[in-house]
């Protein structure tokens, strides 16, 4: 039976394209309008990043369906570490204010000032990972930031990398508007690349404390590796293949 002109050009390269454009201004559009009342924010990366971890590893048709699925299920415990990282933004931020021009006349000493800085970094080795960890893991709002600030530390480089994307982005999108289309699916795409390979070696490294019996053979290694990788999300990715002590030795 020959083919109809739909079902020709659906399978084009070009309705291929404009497929996926499409799926990248809705979603970073989602992002966007639920980012909206602040402390959603941290929801709002969470679901942009299980919606494009779905759209890349299970090929996913409704991206937009499961921005909002991941959306509702971390509503709560994304607002609750959104709202802790938040205040203790703001702390560090007044800290650090009074620690170089003093409040109401009273100046602190000098030395303290690399206090104050001191007390920043905390909150540059949790930001980046804690939403991939939130939408990939299921667990308490604690240990959701003691494991993101874990792996920002292990991964220094790309901690660093990471809020070189983010920082880009917010730039981008202050200077050029328009560029919300594209830009948080973008940027999102881009932190997933290296947050999905440190996490996979984080489960290597789990399972081969947990079955060290199947690494006692050299030659098996890199085929159990394999394995994880391909295993590291479950059938729809939820976040509660993991368990609630995650990767707490």
């Amino acid at each position: 039976m020959e083919e109809s002109f739909y079902d020709r050009v659906s399978k084009s390269r070009l309705y291929s394209l404009g497929d996926k454009l499409g799926d990248v201004m809705l979603l970073s559009l989602c992002f966007f309008v639920t980012s909206l009342p602040i402390v959603t924010i941290g929801t709002s990366a969470t679901a942009l990043y299980y919606a494009i971890n779905k759209r890349v590893e299970k090929n996913s048709a409704t991206p937009v369906k499961d921005f909002f699925h991941s959306f509702k299920q971390n509503l709560k415990q994304g607002i609750s570490v959104t709202i802790v990282l938040l205040l203790y933004a703001g702390v560090t931020a007044f800290n650090l204010c009074f620690a170089l021009f003093g409040f109401n006349g009273v100046h602190l000493p000098s030395l303290y000032t690399g206090v104050a800085i001191l007390l920043i970094l905390p909150l540059f080795f949790t930001v980046p990972f804690v939403c991939p960890y939130l939408a990939r893991f299921k667990n308490t709002v604690r240990n959701t930031i003691f494991h993101s600030f874990t792996f920002s530390t292990m991964y220094t480089s790309h901690t660093f990398l990471m809020w070189l994307y983010i920082l880009l982005s917010l730039a981008l999108m202050i200077v050029f508007i328009p560029s919300i289309l594209f830009v948080p699916f973008t940027c999102c795409y881009l932190c997933r690349r290296l947050c999905e390979r440190d996490f996979n070696y984080a489960l290597l490294l789990k399972d081969k404390r947990e079955h060290p019996e199947k690494y006692a053979e050299d030659g098996d290694e890199d085929a159990v590796e394999s394995e994880n990788d391909d295993d590291g999300n479950d059938e729809d990715n939820e976040p509660s293949d993991v368990d609630e002590e995650g990767f707490e030795e």
